[in-house]
């Protein structure tokens, strides 16, 4: 049979990830002698996080507390994630005096001025996104009352009398957010919906939807962590294409994409295009 493999033009790592990934190699070439710890996984990539662990970069615990921190050493120098950081551990990193690189994606402090202004209004804050998520947890910190909203159904549960804004996490599907802000604004008409998604993520997303229309199955490639790449595999299963999620490139087999001629392929932010290239090695091997 002969096959056509389609990659997404939007596959790979985005502007932030790749911005995070630099910071973490030109402290590691520049500055070998200085200890660098991530404070989290850098981004949720597993073949990312095990390269720069070979140059040297160690990961700490994402909930590292103000004894823990104290204890580090003060010549290391400590790399906030892409997701950014709580409020509060950044103020510790900074009163205990050790060297911090800021590896918060521009687009997630651009989300948490957002909530910054309404918490000096006064106003509340509701985030439309994944509860526990590294991202939604650093923006929480920084309302000054905030709640987190994961679905329509949780809409119910919400009760204002005056306005507030709503924002969502940078990864959330444009599907999720119309329906959840509909949802609001049908209880709540003076709700202030601010759409604060990735246009990096949504071109990604309508992109995996288009290669759905043309393609007979989709291969999504990124880390099991990965908010963003679950995304486009769920979105890629909710058109009805067979979807193959494929988080550990390195053992994975392609013979069950043996019985389809069109293959589409794209990736989640924080796929490396070493992780893309071994998969379409793999998919090429079918032909």
């Amino acid at each position: 049979m002969e096959r056509e493999i389609i990659v997404a033009r939007e596959a790979g790592f985005c502007a932030g990830v790749k911005r995070a990934v630099q910071l973490a190699n030109d402290s590691l070439e520049k500055e070998p002698t200085k200890a660098l710890c991530s404070l989290g996984p850098l981004i949720h990539n597993p073949s990312v996080i095990e390269a720069l662990g070979k140059k040297g970069m160690s990961v700490l615990s994402s909930s590292l507390g103000e004894e823990e921190i104290k204890k580090l050493p003060k010549n290391a120098k400590l790399l906030v994630r892409a997701h950014g950081v709580p409020k509060e551990q950044y103020a510790l990193l900074k009163d205990n005096a050790l060297d911090i690189l800021d590896g918060t994606c521009p687009h997630v402090i651009a989300i948490r001025r957002i909530i910054e202004r309404a918490a000096e209004e006064g106003e509340p804050v509701v985030i439309l996104g994944d509860k526990g998520h590294a991202e939604v947890t650093g923006l929480m910190s920084f309302a000054k009352e905030g709640t987190v909203v994961s679905s329509v159904e949780e809409v119910a549960s919400l009760n204002f009398t005056k306005p507030f804004t709503v924002v969502c996490q940078s990864t959330l599907d444009s599907s999720t957010f119309e329906a959840v802000t509909k949802a609001i604004l049908d209880k709540f008409p003076f709700a202030k919906i601010r759409n604060t998604r990735c246009q990096a993520t949504e071109k990604r997303q309508k992109e995996a939807l288009s290669l759905c229309e043309t393609c007979d199955a989709m291969v999504v490639i990124g880390g099991i962590g990965s908010a963003n790449s679950n995304r486009l595999a769920e979105i890629c299963r909710g058109s009805g294409k067979a979807t193959f999620f494929v988080t550990d490139p390195a053992n994975w087999e392609p013979k069950e994409l043996t019985p389809y001629r069109r293959i589409g392929v794209t990736a989640g932010a924080s796929t490396p295009q070493s992780d893309i290239d071994l998969i379409l090695a793999k998919l090429k091997s079918l032909i």
